[in-house]
């Protein structure tokens, strides 16, 4: 007889091993800095020091905490710059032996400004001759009034599945994530699940599920929805724990560029992720808070490993209610991305609206999702929408699904506990 064993959904590719390697003991649920993770040492220290040095990161640096990690601290360019300082020294001294970093740890240097004040000061000193004053336009017409449309409040859907990489091995590629999404399309096109129109709901699988398509679906969105809409987002696919102690999504054909740092007698070479081609926290922090400025419910339910590492993610997302425990392209119009600043502004603005906002994650932030073959899909999307079918609200649904995920996990040797937020406290979570 063969025995199928659950895949997890994290990358544990010998390739990526020095970036994002997922330890056993962390699967469990130990902490990164619990007793028995070994010190890094001075000598370990210099070492990161000196691939700093080695990959141009000048004024990066380290500091040891109480508990013998290292985090980063020091001025950076932007953050993929903070990413490859951590990839470095996780390449050094192990994944858990490096704590997140916060941003009060960090400084970013304004790029090119000294550039673009030089040139702003030229072109003030520049003898400029006056432009001819241009010829007045013809009046106008009056501006017809804006008709009025008015429709009731609609669903829409952003759902993405991707178990095929473009950039990784079939070795590290996942059975069912493309087969979730296509599950999970099928049950919001159907009575039971709100028989949404197909048009509203975009379904990305395996080669459609591109950096480029989901923001650009993530940005139409944005264009559609009006206030007192819904918007559902699923996903099912890899997750990657980064620097700041939140995760990204790998999409189809997310990037991992390899950097070598040190000299031929000590050479360091490692992986790192391109953020620009997955979907990152950033890019999943400002479109939600985007949506609840305007006034637009927001469901997000992910399937991936260290989805728990969210709710650092979602700006709003105090725990008031929780039912759980605790191709290289320019074409940066697709991008989702925005700045830090912009981030925490839309952040702090939509910290205390009463806009509801719902995260649903298969896994809590230091553990891996299940694929399960008896399940045919992945192990919490399936016990999920079965319980979602039946009773038709976010929130309870949840609340059924979750112990049947924690007891399924435990009969092969497994922690995952699924987690769930809704803000505020009157979150509408009916579906």
């Amino acid at each position: 007889m063969t025995i199928r064993v659950p895949m997890r959904r994290a990358l544990l590719a010998p390739l990526l091993v020095a970036a994002f390697i997922c330890a056993a003991g962390v699967a469990q649920g130990q902490n990164s800095g619990a007793p028995g993770v070994e010190p890094v040492t001075a000598a370990e220290i210099t070492e990161i020091r000196q691939a700093f040095q080695g990959i141009g990161l000048r004024e990066a640096d380290v500091v040891q905490g109480q508990d013998g990690r290292i985090t980063l601290i020091g001025e950076y360019e932007n953050r993929d710059a903070v990413e490859t300082a951590f990839a470095a020294a996780r390449a050094v001294v192990g994944l858990r032996r490096v704590a997140p970093t916060t941003p009060s740890n960090i400084k970013y240097r304004l790029k090119g400004f000294d550039s673009a004040f030089a040139s702003t000061v030229g072109k003030m000193m520049q003898r400029s001759t006056p432009r001819p004053e241009p010829s007045a336009p013809p009046p106008s017409p009056p501006p017809r009034p804006a008709a009025t449309i008015t429709r009731g409040p609609r669903t829409y859907g952003l759902v993405m599945g991707i178990g095929k990489f473009k950039y990784l091995s079939e070795a590290h590629g996942l059975e069912f994530a493309d087969k979730d999404a296509l599950d999970f399309y099928t049950f919001l096109v159907s009575q039971e699940g709100g028989a949404l129109k197909r048009d509203a709901i975009k379904l990305l699988r395996q080669e459609e599920a591109t950096s480029v398509a989901v923001k650009t679906a993530m940005r139409d969105l944005l264009e559609q929805t009006q206030a007192g809409d819904t918007v559902v987002m699923f996903a099912a696919s890899h997750g990657l724990p980064n620097a700041m102690n939140k995760f990204d999504i790998v999409l189809h054909d997310t990037e991992f560029p390899r950097h070598k740092a040190g000299t031929k007698e000590s050479s360091l070479d490692f992986v790192i992720t391109k953020r620009s081609t997955a979907l990152a926290d950033d890019d999943l922090q400002g479109w939600v808070a985007q949506m609840t400025l305007k006034d637009v419910r927001t469901v997000v339910v992910l399937d991936t490993c260290y989805s728990g590492k969210t709710f650092v993610s979602i700006p709003g997302y105090l725990p008031a209610r929780t039912r759980s425990l605790s191709r290289h392209k320019e074409e940066t119009e697709y991008s989702a991305s925005m700045s830090q600043e912009a981030i925490s502004d839309l952040a702090s603005q939509a910290k205390d609206a009463k806009t509801t906002r719902i995260v649903i994650v298969s896994a809590s932030e230091n553990e891996e999702s299940m694929e399960s073959p008896k399940s045919n899909g992945g192990l919490f999307t399936q016990i999920y929408l079965v319980a979602l079918g039946k009773v038709h609200d976010y929130a309870d649904a949840f609340d059924q699904a979750k112990p049947s995920v924690i007891r399924s996990a435990r009969t092969v040797g497994h922690s995952q506990t699924p987690r769930l937020l809704a803000v505020p406290e009157s979150a509408v979570t009916k579906m």
